[in-house]
């Protein structure tokens, strides 16, 4: 996901149990997460207090470039820790990377069009997000730079899967089935998810779908999936309604040419039927490994 604080949704819940891991003993579970949110909070104070020294020492580039690594190492492992305590480590670590893969899809499309964004982040128990510093120049580059995460988050998860033919540990299956179901997410057109950027290069009167989409999901999913979901509802229904305000869509932005929208078109619908495709072929593959 990209912009302000686009999150991953979180790992499906049919699988969680699949995964051939090592568990933390229930006991120990709340000591563990409540020293990773310590740890975190610990960072994020750091980083906040000696933000406005890092700013003042701009001359001084290779600082810059260690704050940032820094940010996007620490993160990505408090988010590794935080996940093991339900996935176990080896699951939490594949998963967490499969997201990495996602959003380094998304910088590598900001980068070629050079656009200012910032580095990945990891939130625990979340997903991760890349911070655009501007906006892309229209909407058809707004479009591919959304996308391109689902599509190298949907090679990650396919290079899972094929590991897993090969080895046929279930808990390859396992990753790319939750990754595939990560990216197919993402692509609900609505905002702040990647398909509702895709949307704007198309029609952005089909968030309204993309909402009634989110809406629906609510039925299937409970716990914190369920508070995800209400949240994403609640960000994107102001975005939906401006979207019909007379004038809203005539605006230069919004104007791309037919046959950049055909081929977006044809590149997120085309997208979707594979992941669809594939997320229901590996969770077939969990199933079958785990009775192996």
């Amino acid at each position: 996901m990209i912009d302000e604080t686009s999150p991953q949704p979180s790992a499906p819940q049919p699988y969680a149990s699949t995964a051939p891991t090592f568990q933390i003993a229930p006991h120990k579970r709340r000591r563990l997460g409540a020293q990773a949110v310590g740890v975190g909070a610990v960072i994020l104070a750091f980083l906040a207090k000696f933000k406005t020294l890092l700013l003042l020492a701009l001359k001084f580039k290779w600082i810059l470039y260690l704050a940032k690594f820094a940010l996007t190492g620490g993160s990505l492992i408090l988010s590794i820790a935080a996940w093991a305590l339900y996935f176990g480590w080896s699951f939490a670590a594949g998963f967490v990377i499969l997201i990495f893969v996602h959003e380094i899809g998304h910088v590598i499309a900001l980068r070629v069009r050079g656009i200012k964004a910032g580095a990945p982040v990891f939130i625990p128990f979340v997903g991760a997000f890349v911070a655009m510093k501007e906006m892309p120049k229209d909407a058809k580059a707004e479009a591919e730079v959304a996308i391109a995460g689902p599509l190298l988050g949907t090679a990650g998860a396919f290079a899972a899967y094929l590991i897993g033919t090969f080895t046929h540990h279930q808990i390859w299956y396992a990753l790319a089935s939750t990754a595939f179901f990560i990216n197919l997410f993402n692509l609900i057109p609505v905002v702040p998810l990647d398909g509702g950027r895709v949307m704007a290069a198309l029609s952005p009167k089909l968030w309204v779908a993309g909402l009634i989409l989110l809406a629906g999901t609510a039925v299937f999913v409970r716990g914190p999936g369920l508070l995800f979901v209400i949240l994403l509802v609640a960000i994107s229904f102001g975005r939906v309604i401006a979207a019909f305000k007379p004038g809203a869509m005539d605006a230069p932005y919004y104007q791309v040419a037919p046959k950049d929208r055909a081929l977006i078109a044809a590149e997120y619908f085309g997208l979707a039927a594979f992941l669809a495709f594939m997320w229901a072929i590996a969770g077939n593959a969990v199933r079958i490994a785990g009775t192996a």
